[in-house]
């Protein structure tokens, strides 16, 4: 007995869409290079000139130790943006949904250049259905414009927190010198009663060397 077959489907079926690569595409890349790039451009500015000009008392008795003291300063700031950045990009899941972004913006380039040929007079370029789209290509075309704003206030608080942090290098900056203004004072009050104690002995001497004398010419009368 003859089986029935089922009539084709006039729709295509849904392509699956590619898998989201979790390394950093291209514009991922191109953000985690831009935050390298200014936080070695911020921490370049503390250079070893830099902080001598703030501290030449130091920079000229204990060159090794301020240079020390600049390179703690450096490397700490540096741990610190980079563990915070890092952060961020986890905590918002930054890399996944900026390759999203870049695949949503690689096929819309595609789609634009398959209907300019078609317009040409190429061969016509048929509109996917609606229906045949997968979920994610429904999901990443609704999130195209929330995924743009969230990369634009990112880059506005990275902006902010990278002139916040040269803010705080400057206050350190000021604060170090505060301080080292305040040991130059002590210093100077220190070599004056190191002056005096001198004077103080070199009298007490002379006085004892007196009485000593005193005290010979009564033995000897």
């Amino acid at each position: 007995m003859p089986t029935a077959t089922n009539p084709p489907s006039r729709s295509p079926s849904p392509v699956p869409a590619p898998p989201v690569a979790e390394a950093p595409g291209p514009r991922a890349q191109g953000l985690i290079n831009v935050f390298n790039k200014a936080s070695k451009a911020t921490l370049d500015k503390c250079s070893s000139d830099n902080f001598a000009s703030c501290f030449p008392t130091a920079a000229q008795y204990a060159p090794e130790t301020l240079e020390g003291l600049r390179s703690q300063i450096v490397d700490q700031l540096d741990r610190t943006w980079k563990v915070n950045f890092e952060e961020i990009l986890k905590k918002r899941d930054v890399i996944k949904l900026v390759n999203e972004l870049e695949q949503c913006i690689e096929d819309a380039k595609l789609r634009k250049k398959r209907a300019e040929v078609s317009a040409n007079g190429g061969p016509v370029d048929v509109p996917v259905p609606p229906h045949t789209l997968t979920p994610s290509e429904i999901h990443l075309a609704h999130l195209m414009p929330f995924l743009e704003k969230q990369a634009t206030e990112m880059n506005s608080k990275l902006a902010e927190t990278q002139t916040a942090n040269t803010e705080l290098l400057t206050t350190v900056t000021a604060q170090r010198a505060d301080i080292e203004a305040l040991v130059r004072g002590l210093e100077s009050v220190v070599n004056d009663l190191e002056a005096s104690a001198q004077v103080m002995a070199q009298d007490d001497v002379q006085d004892l060397s007196t009485e000593i004398r005193d005290v010979e010419m009564a033995m000897r009368t």
